[in-house]
């Protein structure tokens, strides 16, 4: 049957894969706004909290945005499964960016620290470490990401972490408990299916803080 349609309209593919380029994506007014959010989170090295419903395009607002950097001054590391807790995440950042990761929690924990740092000062890379799924991440690894980000003092991140997931991470990051996460991360923005007779602002941001600094318009205030 696909064989057919393929044969009838004169295609060499099945169209609407998932697989498409980010330059075949359509660019709504959500799409681009979230893009565009998520590379200020990027230039500015700080976390931000993607959210939205499944088919949302969370994920590809991500790969849209990730397709405009330079690769050569950014590395790009993906975590497509949140389940491999705090130990796992320092073990898959440390391996990404070329190190052997150290047996032992207690020497992990420095070890993906300083890749990070080595890789953005003395290489000139931006590490971009995007975890899908993020809203099966447990309290201790979003306090474990929050720590690395406290470089120099808490003057400055090494690194930009983008957080991917359904409406749950954004209603569990209004806890008190992670209120210092919440203060560390730059912006959240909340995706919605793209619908031809919804208004162009459709994506939620917050502020951490009333005087942040934030791409984010006045127009769109957080729900």
């Amino acid at each position: 049957m696909i064989d057919r349609l393929q044969g009838f309209f004169g295609l060499s593919r099945t169209p609407f894969g998932r697989d498409l380029a980010p330059g075949m994506l359509h660019r709504h007014a959500s799409h681009g706004e979230a893009v565009a959010r998520i590379g200020w989170c990027v230039t500015e090295r700080r976390i931000g909290v993607i959210t939205g419903e499944v088919g949302a395009g969370k994920t590809v607002a991500i790969r849209a945005a990730l397709s405009g950097l330079d690769p050569t001054r950014h590395t790009i590391i993906y975590l497509p499964n949140p389940t491999i807790g705090v130990r796992g995440i320092h073990h898959q950042i440390v391996a990404a960016l070329g190190g052997q990761p150290l047996v032992h929690h207690a020497t992990l924990v420095p070890q993906a620290a300083g890749a990070l740092a080595i890789e953005q000062a003395e290489r000139g890379r931006t590490p971009v470490v995007v975890i899908d799924e993020a809203h099966l991440l447990e309290h201790a690894q979003l306090e474990s990401i929050r720590m690395l980000t406290n470089h120099d003092m808490d003057s400055a991140s090494p690194f930009s972490c983008l957080l991917v997931g359904q409406p749950t991470l954004r209603r569990r990051m209004k806890l008190g408990a992670l209120a210092a996460l919440i203060n560390a991360s730059g912006c959240a923005t909340r995706c919605r299916p793209w619908h031809p007779r919804r208004p162009a602002a459709t994506c939620a941001t917050t502020s951490p803080s009333p005087g942040a600094a934030t791409p984010c318009s006045p127009t769109t205030p957080p729900r």
